[in-house]
């Protein structure tokens, strides 16, 4: 169903200007999901298992955040968040149309919302993707998430991605993977000793 035919929400705040005719208006959850049902055979081409029958509980209770992309006053997609736990934020559903990816729109309405999370007093933002989805990987990996876990639930193979809010806890992950020594405020926040630099290799030692 196209999105032409109905009517777009209430917006529930100012909206974002993303550039390239793109804005990012904030309206209830109840509202983006509604548009999410209609639109969601369109957007998406993955497949997920189908249950067949209704959750038998409720969501859990917490914060809702939500947005829709418009383009040329139609809706081009949309992101919807909820709490996840007492200090994170879950970024449960994000999609663009097919017309309207490949713009770098995703890029730019990330700094958006992880705004208004940060606002809210979130520490830490989570979400999950299918592991070879590189349009929405990328551009989070750019913007400071880290890949922090796999998983497969009913949706297929995921990979967990991770933002936190507080740098040092960003370079904690770094030393978690490996990826770095921990540094000093790591290191104490470790109880560890802060590791003295490795001093760097001459040519002569370096591998050919």
């Amino acid at each position: 169903m196209a999105s032409e035919t109905f009517p777009l929400p209430d917006a529930q705040g100012a909206e974002t200007d993303l550039g390239g005719g793109y804005s990012l208006r904030p309206v209830t959850n109840a509202d983006a999901w509604a548009v999410a049902d209609r639109l969601e055979v369109e957007a998406y081409q993955s497949v997920s298992f189908d249950w067949q029958t209704d959750a038998p509980f409720a969501m859990p209770d917490g914060k809702r955040h939500a947005w829709l992309v418009l383009h040329g006053g139609e809706v081009a997609g949309w992101q919807i968040s909820r709490q996840w736990d007492a200090r994170t934020a879950y970024m449960i559903n994000t999609a663009l149309l097919p017309e309207h990816r490949g713009k770098g729109v995703y890029s730019r309405l990330l700094p958006t919302v992880l705004d208004v999370l940060k606002a809210e007093g979130y520490t830490l933002v989570r979400s999950h993707h299918h592991a070879t989805n590189n349009a929405v990987l990328i551009p989070k990996l750019r913007a400071g998430f880290r890949l922090q876990g796999m998983e497969i639930d009913h949706h297929g193979m995921l990979a967990v991605l991770i933002y936190s809010f507080d740098p040092v806890y960003r370079d904690y992950m770094d030393v978690r993977c490996g990826l770095k020594r921990a540094g000093e405020e790591v290191a104490q926040r470790l109880g560890l000793d802060a590791l003295e630099p490795t001093p760097s290799l001459s040519d002569d030692f370096l591998p050919a």
